[in-house]
């Protein structure tokens, strides 16, 4: 069983998102140049073709990046509540923020709260603002926390 630290949960939704910026921008970079070597050789046809295939690739690319962008700000949203509900954890119970792992990314009923060696099930009210720990024993002890 996964275990995620805070760390990894505030940092989780933000290196694909980059990954993503920095395909966008290279492709621009490369349609800005082969545009302008364009304009320079207007009677070579290479150069406009190849500005046409990067345009369209820039277009796919952003067309894709905004179907993803909706995506990740649902995760990201699912993602800072499941952070806000770790720093609320760690002030009720009196322990460290770095001393509490959750088994999901999101926060969602029924997932495993683990506070120090402690662990609890967390059943949410359908509306979501309120919750309740029920001290819980794992039938595999074997777990993985990932911090980072």
């Amino acid at each position: 069983m996964r275990f995620y630290s805070i760390d990894y949960l505030q940092m989780q939704s933000n290196i694909n998102d980059y990954l993503k910026y920095i395909i966008i921008f290279s492709t621009l970079f490369i349609l800005i140049v082969v545009f302008s070597l364009y304009m320079r050789h207007r009677l070579q046809t290479k150069y406009r073709d190849l500005t046409i295939i990067a345009f369209l690739f820039l277009l796919f690319l952003s067309g894709v990046q905004y179907a993803d962008y909706t995506d990740s700000q649902n995760i990201h949203s699912q993602s800072s509540q499941m952070v806000n509900f770790v720093r609320l954890l760690s002030q009720e119970k009196e322990v460290n923020v770095n001393s509490i792992f959750s088994s999901s990314v999101q926060l969602s009923d029924g997932i495993i709260i683990k506070i120090n060696d402690f662990y609890y099930r967390v059943n949410l009210s359908p509306d979501q603002k309120t919750y309740n720990l029920v001290e819980v024993s794992l039938v595999n002890p074997d777990i993985e926390i990932i911090k980072n």
